[in-house]
């Protein structure tokens, strides 16, 4: 309620060469300057602003106004955190973003085309805008999985720790220096054991890239058959821990995090409903997993994105 309050103490209308005239606050401020010279428009003016306010923050139609104009900001904001994401990534990654969002586009198309009902051209482009941002997450998170796995040669650790293997077999040595080559064996096994796991998740991360693109493959595919195009939802499991764990994300934290904000909203009422006709992530294809299994996340619950 204070923020249709606050909007409504700002409301004004738009002058050309002027800009946004907030009305109500200038009325206010007239009515406070006049109340010096009678303190009778301190008194009109405290009513007529309360019945305004009152008014206008309890209306329906303005609450809708306010959210509408609530969420064409957000979208504006989110759409230069994902513009800068995906300039960070490389041509592959952006030419295989922009195929899936051709490909969500023609979804929607081919929906408007079959005059499908408008609830359920919402759901389904909230749904694929979730499937879209988490596509981008998962390709963020792949180019920094990418990035550590390059830098690490498992066959130079692997040729370290067995030099250090011969170290420690041979005698004479110290206890300071077999103490200090323990120290480093034990270390090189983790840098091992953390480039084993960065593998095991990149292979997570492909197959659920490939998962998304299946769902979208079949939404266009139930658009353009089934005439009036089917709900398309964005229920889907995936098999990497991506969203659970929050992987690091390198310099792109701050523009995963902020999208994240922003996509954290509840999806739309006739999906949470189950609209008719819906084309389940797992109703049609069979599911990755199972649900609630370990590491299993779902597309249409935005995670932390934030750094271990």
């Amino acid at each position: 309620m204070l923020e249709y309050l606050k909007a409504a103490f700002w409301v004004g209308v738009d002058l050309p060469g002027l800009g946004r005239l907030p009305v109500n606050a200038l009325l206010v401020a007239a009515c406070a300057i006049l109340g010096f010279a009678n303190p009778g428009f301190w008194l009109l003016g405290a009513g007529a602003e309360a019945a305004l306010l009152t008014a206008l923050a309890t209306s329906p139609r303005f609450q809708r106004a306010v959210q509408a104009r609530r969420q064409s900001d957000a979208a504006g904001e989110a759409e230069v955190h994902r513009q800068e994401l995906l300039r960070r990534l490389d041509p592959v990654a952006r030419k295989r973003y922009a195929a899936l969002e051709d490909k969500c586009v023609r979804v929607l198309q081919a929906s408007q085309e079959a005059q499908a009902p408008e609830i359920g051209l919402e759901s389904s482009r909230d749904a694929l805008s979730r499937l879209s941002w988490i596509y981008l997450k998962l390709l963020v998170a792949r180019f920094h999985l990418e990035a550590s796995r390059v830098a690490v040669s498992e066959a130079e650790l692997r040729r370290q720790l067995a030099d250090l293997e011969r170290a420690l077999a041979a005698t004479g040595q110290s206890p300071a220096l077999r103490e200090s080559q323990s120290a480093t064996r034990k270390i090189l096994e983790q840098r091992l054991q953390n480039l084993e796991r960065c593998q095991q998740t990149l292979q997570e991360v492909d197959a659920d890239l490939g998962r998304i693109e299946a769902q979208v493959d079949l939404a266009l595919e139930n658009a353009n058959l089934r005439g009036s195009g089917a709900v398309v939802s964005a229920n889907l499991e995936l098999a990497s821990q991506i969203l659970d764990d929050g992987l690091y994300f390198g310099d792109s934290e701050r523009d995963v995090a902020a999208l994240d904000e922003a996509f954290s909203a509840p999806p739309l009422a006739a999906e949470q409903a189950g609209a008719p006709g819906a084309t389940g992530a797992t109703g049609a294809t069979g599911a990755a997993g199972a649900p609630g299994a370990p590491g299993a996340q779902k597309v249409g619950e935005p995670g932390r994105g934030g750094g271990r």
